[in-house]
């Protein structure tokens, strides 16, 4: 098969596999925090927070090392494979420990700490099955792992829901999330057999090789996992399991929404990677801008409409228990332009051999995440929380920009790619809140999104000719082709 059409195939598969798993994990969490009230909510929340923080002690960027050893065919990567596994038998005990130390530190009760212990082996079945799929996705073949995911997460959600209903509380969820974790360990363990990925006897160099390579891959993982969890921490130090409840509705209602970008950054970065490295800078150009362009288009309607219409969409999808929940609903959406935006630069720093500028800035965002929570969160609770959220995303997008303005021809570009993003956000938003008010809320939502695509119009952000794109592509053998400026 041509290298194209395997990017697009795997694409494909991880697209519908990823949107399929996301919007399953939405409906059950709504079913779940509707039957558990946003204490149990929040303990279960503050749980996964902990552990999710604590499992990349079990990784430190050692999956992507794997991949990129078995994608390049290397002589080592049999070696690198069993060295990988190696170190996770021996670093996930000091995971476990780690997280259960922080749960006995800040004085877990006794059902916080049964779910965290729960989470913790979630945590280490997660590390396997990654680095087991990893290696699948370094032989170009994501339908396992794709396949694998989404029966895990249904395995998941059906029996979340069902611990909810029973009143199992927190502890019935965390046994859920293991149920699910423990299949995708099985799945992929039959799936590196039926591909033959071998191991073989890691050499003690192997494992000094392993760490050296993975250590930018840890450092950004763990700058990650920090700024995406450590608000919820603070929150339940500071305010308790129902602000982190509250928080968690909004939280989960907002990034859930993250796939969009990254199953098209999934084609994205192969396809900029093949082109530096052709060296044709002018398509390398045209092909980022282009993906900035789109994730423009698709941004700010989403930011905008949840924004405005927050008070909307709380009550009708969580009930009045998580009415808390709309002023940081209200906020938080406004990281999604950054975030969107800042997928391409990550894929375009990577493929250009530019990975430890991206680690830096993600280490710089960690940075200013934690201390904004540690100043707003005592005194602002989930509304301080949100605000961190947005002032560190955009840090994020902004130190992204400068480090990525060779491809971009300067900053005036990004600069007027904000200014335009923000505006039509700012217009767009106006409409919406002002139908929500005299419409019902469909009618409002359809308002406001015929509003947001005349807006993209208005910017530039959408064009004749990707209307033209489109329709060619929904026509019987029309071929994807990659978005440009």
């Amino acid at each position: 098969m041509p290298y194209g059409a395997k990017i697009a195939k795997n694409a494909a598969w991880l697209m519908f596999a990823t949107s399929g798993q996301k919007l399953v994990a939405f409906f059950a969490f709504i079913a779940v925090a509707r039957l558990l009230g946003k204490e149990l909510t929040g303990v279960y929340f503050y749980a996964i927070s902990i552990t999710s923080i604590f499992v990349t002690l079990s990784d430190l960027g050692m999956t992507p090392v794997v991949i990129r050893a078995i994608a390049g065919d290397r002589a080592d990567s049999a070696r690198l494979f069993s060295a990988a596994i190696r170190a996770k038998l021996f670093l996930s005990p000091v995971a476990i420990i780690a997280a259960l130390a922080y749960a006995i530190f800040f004085g877990a009760d006794r059902v916080t700490l049964i779910t965290v212990a729960i989470a913790c082996l979630v945590m280490t079945a997660d590390t396997f099955h990654l680095v087991l799929y990893g290696a699948l996705r370094g032989r170009q073949n994501l339908k396992p792992e794709a396949v694998g995911m989404f029966l895990g997460q249904v395995i998941t959600a059906t029996l979340a829901v069902s611990a909810a209903w029973f009143g199992f509380g927190p502890v019935g969820l965390a046994a859920a999330l293991l149920a699910g974790s423990s299949w995708n360990v099985i799945w992929g363990i039959c799936q590196i057999k039926k591909f033959q990925i071998s191991f073989a006897e890691a050499r003690r160099k192997d494992f000094s090789q392993l760490a050296r390579e993975a250590l930018p891959f840890g450092i950004a993982g763990i700058s990650v996992k920090v700024y995406s969890y450590v608000d919820s921490l603070f929150l339940n130090i500071y305010h308790g399991s129902a602000a982190v409840g509250l928080y968690a509705v909004a939280y989960k209602l907002t990034y859930a929404l993250q796939f969009l970008p990254i199953t098209f950054t999934a084609a994205l970065y192969p396809a900029l990677a093949a082109v530096y490295a052709r060296k044709e800078r002018d398509e390398l150009r045209n092909t980022f801008l282009g993906s900035l362009r789109l994730m423009a288009a698709i941004s700010f309607p989403i930011s905008a409409g949840l924004s405005a219409l927050a008070a909307y969409i709380i009550p009708l999808l969580y009930g009045q228990d998580f009415v808390g929940a709309v002023p940081a609903f209200q906020i938080l959406p406004w990281v999604l332009i950054p975030i969107f935006l800042d997928f391409p630069i990550g894929s375009l720093l990577n493929a250009s051999h530019k990975a430890h500028l991206k680690t830096c800035a993600m280490v710089a965002t960690m940075l200013i995440n934690f201390t904004l929570n540690a100043v707003l969160v005592p005194q602002f609770g989930t509304v301080g929380a949100a605000w961190a959220g947005v002032v560190s995303f955009w840090c994020l997008y902004f130190i992204g920009a400068y480090f990525s303005r060779y491809a971009s021809g300067g900053v005036k570009y990004f600069i007027w790619l904000t200014v335009r993003s923000l505006f039509a956000a700012a217009v767009s938003w106006l409409v919406w809140d002002a139908a929500a008010q005299y419409f019902p809320l469909i009618l409002a939502a359809i308002i406001g999104a015929a509003a947001s695509i005349l807006l993209g119009f208005l910017v530039g952000f959408i064009r004749a000719d990707d209307i033209r794109l489109f329709t060619r592509h929904l026509r019987p053998g029309g071929k994807m082709e990659l978005v440009h400026e």
